[in-house]
């Protein structure tokens, strides 16, 4: 049995386990079942070191990826396939890689091609497993969900999560000349760039009740958060307003005042008790004279009141209730249950030793799994202020091509690591002049003890680390008290039902799918006649469309041009109407066919095109269950083709075998069957990009260790300044030179099947639409390719100009609806519906744009972000744009086109070796010039049994201060990190 099933089916035990295992009371029961939950079913962690902290167009990106898992703390064997992906600036998939993990590690690489646009980049990485926790829905029209084949495709695509690991860094242009850095950045031109709201960001105010609740009656505190609507922190005071006076209200001190002031971060808190029927509201002043105010609402009148404080060497739990029940709280620590108290109204107080370092979770609940409070606290302990790795003999500055030698050593190594498999950092060494100073300076420790239990980002988390004290203590305190989100849901781990396992764990990549049933026995071919043309067209097909038809060949060049579609198109217009009447009606949705009725025989058949032979063909078997199956692939590296089939075995005839994999060799001279099923893959990657906080995008102050304005051989000084600019070219804020996106038409077809988006293929049935169909479902076709990698593009709900370009020539310029629906009102059918071209070319060569063997690329350009989500400010003038165009191949040549489902399915990424000069070896020659930024890169620096390495490299063509980075983990859990 495959070692990912064998995973699967011990957490499934494990669950039925927790149900089985006695216990004393209602409430023991729910801690056993998250305990056990806790235990046997470990979420992971991941980290990324980069080899820099900033980049150019032209470089390489190198990276290690750690993961960890929460029930041991030590590397995790959970998952060996980690996905990593490198988003551009405006929120568009620039390349993916699957890293293979080996004992918790990889490493990979990825180039920076000049032809993209610079801006502030994003690398994410996550495991298969880690997306069954955090799941939750992406806003949308929900009209956009009409799109698709089913309901359930529509969750699919519409499914967003909560915390995946994110780092965000600059990508500035290419050096106009070699060697200077300076740091200019052009990004994609945008027309909101030209027209940015000439008032300032917002001032916003958040309140967080500690534990949750605030009920009446009970002493409660508020933690509050002041910062504007990009993430800005702003300092000031906060007062509470009741009947137009200002309440009393207590400081962290206990003392009474009529107003607080922030603490760190813009972050502050204050207690009151609060009485039921009386309205409040906070009211904020920051430094600079604004305000933000925020009503205190919904408080209860039965509740629990939590307060948890440190207090010296133990930790104060304050428990304080009305209601008559006996309650449970339960602490754990990354989802492990750590302490179970059976409690009433009172004071608990537990030694700070007793509790693991990093985020701690308290929670009070009932007996029937109702959560009452629930609070994160963070536990540090003196030795994280302390680095685990050291790294000596470094000098204050290098001469050009001087030799460097560090000494790596792990501290604290009390015993040889000859049995501490996996004891191992990595390196990397950097040219400081050349680097940025930006605010993600976290490393492995404080990612996998603080960052990766905060939703969103923190600006530089090694400072909570700097002491351990009480204003450090105190603003880690604030950080857990302004945090709403949780990592670990203890009813989700206590509760029977509430949690359910949806992602794999993969050994090697997992392919999961359904087998659906065509809309009729012909309805389906409409849409691979757009792409795959399957059948034959009939002799008449031009002159069976409708009265007073024009040939092409004798129309003017300038006339309208009406609908062309193909034979099968109206035999399923006349089977339809005839199986339902009432499908002539305008606006007419077909049912949903749905899954198959019985279980079928999935196919599939992996051929890696560079390995010549039988050895290079692996095929696999398998049946649907409930219309979805998931298979395992083969280990391998690089692409495969993935050829994936689906039968009804018992509709086979005797004696004669099944092809599954069926082609059409050349024009109309060997056609295949017709497919049986729709087969879709439902592929794991999220596919939305998230807006970026203010911090990821700033440079941060410069402090005295950081080296800046040295003085080099040109007696020039690098200054950490970031010139940000627009390209102003292209019609309407378009750039017509650099597309948004480019895509191959195979794998656009292939990820719109897959995403679902059919019903805006499909035909309608009404007479207008029958004299307009090909440009409609030309339409169709491009602005479901468009919208697929548009993100919130296709799903707003608004409308926007859309052009279709059949290579240089226009078909279309519409403003198109989510659903395509004719409103005579809004417009004139007749010039939306009808074109105008000046084609030159045959009748053959224009029907072969909606033939997939003929398609090559697929440009898509606009003036829209991503990121910006569902943006109020996209409206009238600021209406996105978006030109699709389709080309095809030189000549008109064909590719193979197949039947079913044919893929370019990425294996694990191929490992290249950082480039490192030997000048001892080959000294450099007069005049040479060597313009590395990092000067070394190691992603897994071996340490001996002592723990310790030497390391041996070169200096660049400059005078040069450097930087270095090491992070690691031993097979242990122990964090390998220094600090700079």
């Amino acid at each position: 049995m495959k070692r990912a099933n064998i995973f699967l089916l011990l957490c499934i035990l494990s669950l039925i386990g927790v149900a089985q295992e006695p216990t004393d009371s209602a409430l023991a029961k729910l801690a056993t079942r998250a305990r056990l939950f806790g235990e046997r079913i470990p979420q992971e962690k991941v980290f990324v070191q980069m080899d820099n902290t900033c980049y150019f167009l032209g470089d390489t990106i190198w990276f290690a990826a750690f993961t960890r898992r929460t029930n041991s703390g030590r590397p995790s064997k959970i998952s060996r396939v980690l996905y990593a992906e490198l988003w551009n600036h405006d929120g568009f998939l620039v390349e993916r890689k699957l890293i293979e993990m080996r004992e918790g590690r990889g490493s990979g690489f990825f180039a920076l091609p000049d032809t993209l646009y610079s801006g502030y980049f994003e690398l994410r990485a996550y495991t298969r497993w880690q997306l069954n926790w955090g799941q939750t829905e992406h806003p949308h029209s929900q009209h956009a969900e009409e799109w698709f084949y089913s309901k359930d495709m529509a969750r699919d695509y519409f499914r967003d999560y909560e915390k995946l690991y994110s780092r965000v860094f600059p990508v500035y242009d290419r050096p106009q000349e070699a060697g200077e850095f300076y740091r200019d950045m052009t990004l994609r031109p945008l027309r909101r760039y030209f027209k940015n709201d000439p008032t300032p960001p917002k001032l916003l105010l958040s309140l967080f009740p500690e534990g949750g609740t605030l009920v009446e009656g009970l002493p409660c505190r508020l933690a509050f958060e002041a910062a504007t609507e990009e993430g800005e922190y702003k300092e000031g005071t906060l007062s509470i307003q009741i009947q137009n006076s200002k309440l009393k209200i207590q400081n962290v001190k206990g003392e009474e005042v009529t107003e607080v002031r922030t603490e760190n971060r813009g972050r502050g808190s204050f207690t009151f008790t609060p009485e039921r029927g009386k309205s409040y509201e906070a009211v904020f002043t920051s430094s600079d004279g604004k305000t933000a105010k925020q009503k205190i609402k919904d408080i209860e009148k039965e509740g629990v009141g939590l307060r948890v404080r440190r207090d010296g060497d133990n930790w104060l739990f304050d428990i304080r209730t009305n209601l008559d029940k006996p309650l449970g709280m339960s602490i754990m620590h990354e989802g492990v249950t750590s302490h179970f108290i059976e409690i009433k109204s009172e004071e608990i107080s537990i030694r700070n030793d007793d509790f693991p370092v990093g985020v701690n979770q308290v929670t009070v609940f009932d007996s029937i799994g109702h959560v009452w409070a629930d609070r994160l606290f963070f536990v540090t302990k003196p030795e994280l202020n302390e680095p685990t790795i050291t790294v000596s003999g470094q000098k204050d500055q290098y001469e050009p091509f001087e030799e460097i030698k560090l000494d790596v050593k792990m501290a604290n190594v009390t015993t040889p690591l000859l049995n501490r498999e996996g004891a191992g950092v990595s390196l990397s060494v950097r040219d400081a002049v050349h680097q940025d100073n930006t605010f993600d300076t976290g490393n492995i420790m404080t990612e996998m003890l603080l960052a990766s239990e905060i939703k969103g980002f923190v600006p530089q988390p090694e400072w909570f680390f700097g002491k351990d004290d009480e204003e450090h203590r105190r603003a880690l305190d604030l950080l857990m008290m302004t945090q709403g989100w949780r990592r670990f849901r203890w009813q989700d781990m206590a509760v029977e039902g509430r949690w359910e396992m949806t992602h794999p764990a993969e050994q090697s990549q997992v392919l999961e799918g359904s087998v659906n049933r065509y809309y009729s026995d012909n309805m389906f071919r409409i849409v691979h006649d757009l792409v795959d043309t399957i059948r034959k067209p009939k002799n008449d097909i031009y002159s069976s469309m409708h009265r007073g038809f024009v040939p092409y060949d004798q129309r003017p060049r300038t006339a309208k041009l009406p609908l062309i579609y193909t034979a099968s198109d109206l035999d399923s217009i006349e089977i339809a109407q005839k199986h339902d009447p009432s499908s002539q009606r305008p606006g007419y949705r077909y049912p949903n066919p749905g899954p198959p009725n019985k279980d079928v025989r999935v196919h599939s058949e992996f051929v890696k095109p560079d390995a010549p032979g039988d050895s290079s063909t692996f095929v696999s078997e398998t049946d649907t269950r409930k219309g979805l199956f998931r298979q395992e692939t083969p280990r391998f590296y690089g692409n495969s083709l993935l050829f994936l089939a689906a039968s009804d075995t018992t509709r086979w005839k005797k004696h004669r075998r099944h092809t599954w994999i069926q082609m059409e060799d050349d024009e109309y001279t060997r056609l295949p069957e017709e497919a049986e099923f729709y087969v879709r893959l439902r592929l794991p990657y999220p596919r939305w990009a998230q807006p970026y906080s203010y911090y990821q995008t700033r440079q941060a102050e410069l402090e005295d260790k950081t080296h800046v304005g040295i003085t080099g051989n040109d007696s020039s000084k690098v200054m950490n300044e970031v010139i940000v600019r627009s390209k102003r070219n292209g019609r309407l804020g378009m750039d017509l030179s650099k597309p948004a996106y480019v895509v191959d038409a195979y794998e656009a077809w292939n990820a719109t099947m897959d995403a679902g988006l059919l019903n805006n293929m499909q035909v309608r049935d009404t007479a207008m639409q029958n004299e307009t169909r090909f440009k409609e479902n030309i339409i169709n076709l491009t602005h479901a390719f468009a919208a697929n990698y548009m993100g919130d593009m296709g799903c707003s709900g608004r409308n926007y100009d859309f052009s279709v370009y059949l290579d240089s020539i226009k078909l279309a310029d519409v403003r198109p609806y989510l659903t395509y629906k004719i409103d005579i009102g809004a417009y004139d059918p007749l010039e939306d519906h009808f074109v105008t071209l000046n084609f030159i070319g045959s009748r053959e060569q224009l029907s072969r744009y909606f033939r997939l063997e003929y398609l090559d690329k697929i440009y898509i350009y606009s003036d829209f972000s991503p990121r910006w989500g569902l943006n109020n400010r996209l409206t009238q003038a600021n209406q996105p744009s978006v030109e699709v165009r389709l080309t095809h191949y030189p000549n008109w040549e064909r590719r193979l086109t197949y039947r079913d489902r044919r893929y370019i399915l990425p294996g694990f990424a191929y490992q290249e070796d950082f480039y490192h000069p030997d000048y001892k070896r080959n000294p450099p020659k007069e005049g040479q010039k060597d313009y590395r930024r990092t000067l070394y890169w190691n992603p897994d620096l071996r340490l001996d049994e002592n723990g310790e390495a030497h390391v041996t490299l070169y200096n660049n063509s400059q005078k040069t201060q450097i930087q270095i980075v090491a992070n690691g983990m031993t097979s242990e859990g122990e964090f390998l990190y220094n600090m700079e």
